[in-house]
């Protein structure tokens, strides 16, 4: 499949100007010239057109940073698991001091003990370094995580790891890098949600044995009350 730009455009949603800028500044590749003034592109810049859109649309990511994940991408032996490991960098942005830092030593061998308790190898970069982090912020407000807690939560996320990785699908390694965003976005939303409903429960259930709240205080809606309206 060819196009021209204007059906590249049509096509990404980005306007021509934009499209030839992102070609100027190095971050699409310019297009198979056709003739002295036609240029032709095919399904690999679509694809690295919606892979930008959605890091500055959706992401708010600088050209810079469109630049570096795009550079992996292109640079030749890349492998689908740097590109997984460069979204979750681009979108955590943990400090990279996170691995050296004295400081963070108990907090990573915290880490490095749940992977090798549950026999999890990381890439190694943002996945250990984020958990890392977390916990050192979490000890910081009284939240001291021990490996056994650690193990608990890993039991519920992993099954739906798997469920995740398996819905990034095949596809080009932009393709593979756009979903990978929207994944872990959707999942951190998920999981942060569904982490302040049981939070919201449990202090709406102790404010009713207290007797500081009616017994049907903060029920939810019947099923019959949800449809009719």
């Amino acid at each position: 499949m060819t196009m021209k730009l204007s059906e590249l455009a049509e096509s990404s949603g980005a306007s021509a100007s934009t499209l030839k800028h992102w070609i100027r500044v190095g971050v699409l590749p310019a297009g198979r010239l056709r003739n002295k003034t036609t240029a032709v592109y095919d399904q690999s810049h679509l694809d690295r057109a919606l892979l930008i859109r959605a890091m500055r649309e959706e992401h708010g990511a600088s050209l810079d940073e469109v630049r570096t994940l795009t550079t992996l991408i292109d640079t030749e032996g890349t492998t689908t698991v740097e590109v997984m490991n460069a979204c979750q960098e681009f979108i955590w942005g943990i400090p990279n001091d996170v691995a050296t830092d004295d400081a963070y030593e108990p907090f990573r061998e915290r880490t490095y003990e749940l992977m090798r308790r549950r026999g999890w190898r990381g890439y190694p970069g943002a996945a250990e370094r984020g958990m890392t982090h977390a916990l050192a912020v979490a000890s910081e407000v009284g939240l001291d995580y021990d490996v056994e807690r650690l193990m608990e939560y890993a039991d519920a996320v992993e099954p739906l790891a798997t469920k995740h990785v398996a819905a990034l699908g095949p596809g080009s390694a932009d393709v593979i890098a756009r979903r990978m965003l929207a994944v872990v976005t959707a999942r951190a939303r998920q999981l942060l949600a569904i982490s302040n409903l049981a939070h919201a429960a449990v202090s709406v259930r102790g404010a009713i044995e207290r007797g500081d709240l009616p017994p049907q205080a903060a029920m939810p809606p019947a099923p019959e009350e949800t449809k009719a309206s």
